[in-house]
């Protein structure tokens, strides 16, 4: 056989073959389009999620920039900010603190920085400007909430501050009003160049430096052409400008940490598993399509290799097909399923810690999903594309859907040919359609049931327990960031407390009480404590910081710790929690007894019985037994902070007679249904008159579970509504063209005797057949990679109790029970319209 590489002739007979295959092109390019909605959607969500999370942090940090040089001189600035790896910068000066006893609860910063800094640090206003007169500032709404000043423009504030150690008192104008961030501690406001050239005057930079004082200094923020090395780059420019990086200090943009691979596996293996769901659920419905078409199609690619077509030519027309299906279907799969994401990505990302949800066009979304698509549908055509170019002539007639070289050509028996296993055996005719089609539909039902099973498994009991213990939790904001401010937890007090208990509706009021000096508070580090913490190091590693805080810990006999004083009403919250002992509430309100926590860095310290001694503010101690250890405790019960030392509980009262410095951090109350709106409009207006204040309500937290359930069902059952309906077109598919490819098949068993009914009976059999296969494969295999499929995209969850469910598999196959009755019906009604005779002369 002499080859050819007309190249031409191959494109036109790809077209002309192309054109021919209209119904095949039609189930292609839904299932490239679906398959392509399916990655382009997860892209979506997926870049979504990176930059909130890089959005969400920049807030945090204060500034878009990828790094800061701090405290400069002039000289300093002027030379750094002219290195080539610098492609854009902006300055600032640090001023000083504003001192208004308006201020307690939240650091103002005086600052000055130009419109390009204002912007980049989250200060844009929203209205007025930037200061340009000497008097005039630009303010957030806090500030003017804590002022008590409505948020307009024009209007005269005064502030109190010191520089130099020299107190100033001073009248503004607000140029300009910005929304004020609770994710930060701190407020900035920005005055003029014209007020920071004046407060500086006589003020020697050089001095500032040496003393290593931080205002009146300046902070140069730098951008780079990208944020890898963010370090690195910015120590080489102090080192090319001529500098000491120990007289200069950095700061880097942790936010841009977020662009880097993430330690947690979990995430990693979940995306994984979704990119390959969605692979494999393409892969086999793409696959089927190009198998059955290369099967009906065999007599024209054996004709083909009979006038000279190589089998590298034959694959290129397969092939050529498929990148033509590919350049029709995946710009539908792109837009479909960027439409998707950016309809899920709020779902999801809504429901994670992330602040700021900002939704990604980044070319890697189009690109990425294109080049999987693809990649996808070439894989599929490819074994299809081989088969065709191995054809020979006399062989085609096996591909014609009867196979007539067959090792076991008759079955015998007794009782004549059964319709039941009739059908059976033509399922099986071709194991590998077969194989696809019980996989494709396996896969659907397989990820349907795994996102039921999730999104079953929420237990809302277990959920609750890990925010809130009754129907609302008061504290000051910075509580509920979870890294409670000592020194400002004042916005809930005593009056506050009587106040909410006289609320119609309202039980009782339980306080958590916090000591102010915690942070600096040491025990006597007894024997048993020593044991414990190096019991708990034979089994887990000491880093450096464990290592340093151990040393000094036996070097002083002394360890940090921490108290908390609890209203009754706290103690059935706190037992929930005890792993050793008993919580005897009684034994408890006598004052001999302490409850201990486990640390986070040490385990558990004290043991239930032994001896532990706390000093008093007055200068006096008490040795209290510990009564039990709790461990795993939820945020609202402690400050937030994990402490390297001792934490534990006492009752209120005998709280109380340890120090006169303490605070309110929480209070916690139940109120009676049908009060819980009218309350919660309260805490609302509460809050908005009091920055510092802010509550949480069990309502919330349910709201908040329920949101997340919907976004696990809308992305779940999103995906495995689009993996069903591949699945189901595959079904459709391979049953209709089973019946249409096998049409003299049916015809030639009509002229021996078997009625139209006995035909349709077979053919409904087989997509029975193929059902029943189907639910079996899925009981049998199906269930355990249901329960490791939960186990990866929810096993972490603490709320979560796996529990068997069959439910979505009884619904679906009943859905694919009443389709194995329609289309076959169908598809043979459309060929079933001439006489036998007719038939014959037409088809044999």
């Amino acid at each position: 056989m002499i080859g050819n590489t007309n190249k031409e002739i191959i494109n036109k007979i790809s077209k002309k073959s192309f054109k021919s295959n209209k119904s095949r092109n039609i189930f292609a390019i839904i299932s490239i389009a679906l398959t392509t909605l399916l990655f382009t959607s997860l892209f979506t969500v997926g870049m979504s999620n990176l930059k909130s999370t890089e959005y969400s942090k920049m807030r945090v940090v204060g500034t878009t920039y990828h790094g800061t040089f701090k405290d400069l001189t002039k000289a300093e600035y002027e030379k750094i900010k002219e290195h080539k790896l610098v492609k854009e910068y902006v300055s600032s000066v640090f001023l000083g603190i504003a001192e208004n006893k308006e201020f307690a609860k939240r650091s103002i910063e005086i600052n000055y920085g130009d419109r390009k800094h204002v912007d980049a640090c989250f200060s844009t206003p929203i209205k007025g400007d930037v200061p340009h007169k000497e008097n005039e500032i630009l303010v957030d709404t806090f500030v003017l909430d804590m002022l008590k000043k409505p948020h307009e423009i024009n209007q005269k504030i005064n502030l109190t501050y010191k520089i130099n150690e020299k107190t100033y008192n001073k009248d503004f104008i607000v140029s300009g009003i910005y929304k004020g961030d609770t994710v930060t501690n701190a407020s900035r406001v920005y005055i003029s160049k014209g007020f920071l050239n004046n407060s500086l005057k006589g003020i020697n930079e050089n001095e500032l430096k040496k003393q290593k004082q931080q205002w009146g200094l300046i902070n140069l923020e730098v951008n780079f052409s990208n944020s890898f090395d963010i370090e690195g780059k910015l120590l080489k420019i102090i080192k090319e400008s001529g500098y000491d990086s120990k007289n200069i200090d950095i700061g880097i943009n942790w936010a841009y940490a977020s662009t880097e691979m993430s330690k947690e596996t979990g995430p990693i293996i979940a995306a994984i598993s979704l990119l390959g769901i969605i692979g494999l659920a393409g892969y086999l419905i793409i696959y089927n399509i190009f198998y059955i078409s290369v099967v009906k199609d065999t007599k024209f690619y054996g004709l083909l290799r009979t006038i000279g077509s190589t089998k590298k030519q034959i694959k290129k027309i397969v092939i050529k097909q498929a990148l033509i299906l590919s350049i029709i279907g995946i710009p539908i799969g792109l837009i479909l399923g960027y439409i998707v994401g950016v309809i899920l990505a709020p779902l999801v990302i809504g429901n994670t810690t992330i602040e700021f949800i900002k939704i990604s066009a980044s070319p890697i979304i189009f690109v990425g999903a294109s080049i999987f698509s693809l990649i996808t549908a070439l894989i599929s055509a490819y074994k299809p594309a081989k088969i065709a170019s191995k054809t020979l002539p006399i062989e085609a007639v096996r591909y014609s859907g009867v196979n007539t070289i067959s090792k076991k050509k008759f079955k015998k028996s007794s009782n004549g040919a059964k319709i039941h296993k009739m059908a059976i055996s033509n399922i099986f005719r071709n194991k590998s359609k077969a194989i696809i089609v019980i996989a494709s539909l396996s896969l659907s039902i397989i990820v349907l049931n795994t996102v039921y099973t999730i999104v079953s498994g929420f237990d809302s009991d277990k959920y609750l327990k890990g925010f809130i213990g009754t129907d609302f939790t008061i504290g000051d904001t910075s509580f509920y960031r979870w890294r409670a401010d000592e020194g400002h937890l004042d916005a809930v007090t005593e009056d506050l407390c009587k106040e909410i208990e006289s609320r119609k509706g309202v039980k009782a009021v339980n306080k958590m009480y916090y000591r102010i000096d915690n942070n600096t508070l040491e025990i006597p580090l007894t024997h048993s404590m020593q044991v414990n913490i190096d019991k708990h190091f034979e089994s887990n590693e000491k880093d450096e910081y464990a290592i340093r805080n151990i040393n000094e810990m036996q070097k002083t006999n002394k360890i940090g710790a921490e108290y908390y004083g609890i209203d009754e009403g706290i103690y059935k919250i706190l037992d929930k929690f005890v792993v050793e002992g008993k919580f005897d509430y009684e034994k408890f309100k006598t004052g001999k007894y302490i409850i201990s926590s486990s640390s986070y860095e040490l385990g558990t310290i004290v043991n239930v019985g032994d001896k532990v001694e706390i000093p008093f503010k007055d200068g006096n101690s008490k040795e209290y037994e510990v009564m039990a250890v709790v461990n795993y405790l939820p945020l609202y019960l402690y400050s937030g902070y994990s402490i390297s030392g001792f934490s534990g509980y006492l009752p209120s009262e005998e709280f109380k007679k340890t120090t006169d410095e303490h605070t309110i951090m929480t209070a916690m109350f139940n109120v009676d249904d049908k009060n819980v709106k009218e309350t919660e409009d309260y805490f609302k207006g509460l809050s908005a008159s009091n920055p510092s204040f802010d509550y949480r309500s069990k309502a919330t937290y349910m709201r908040e579970l329920n949101d997340m359930i919907k976004s696990y069902e809308s992305v779940g059952y999103g995906l495995s509504l689009v993996v069903g309906i591949i699945g189901v077109l595959n079904f459709i598919n391979v049953i209709a063209t089973s019946i249409l490819s096998r049409k003299k098949e049916l015809t030639m068993l009509k002229s021996i005797g078997m009625t139209k009914k006995q035909i349709k009976k077979m053919l409904i059999l087989e997509a029975l057949d193929y059902c029943l296969i189907t639910a079996g494969v899925i009981l049998i295999v199906g269930t355990p990679i249901t329960y490791f499929g939960v186990d990866i995209m929810a096993g972490a969850i603490s709320f979560f109790s796996y529990s068997f469910r069959i439910l979505p598999i009884i619904v679906s196959i009943f859905i694919l029970l009443i389709m194995a009755e329609i289309v076959p019906c169908v598809c043979y009604k459309k060929i079933n319209k001439q006489s036998v005779v007719e038939e014959l002369r037409d088809n044999i």
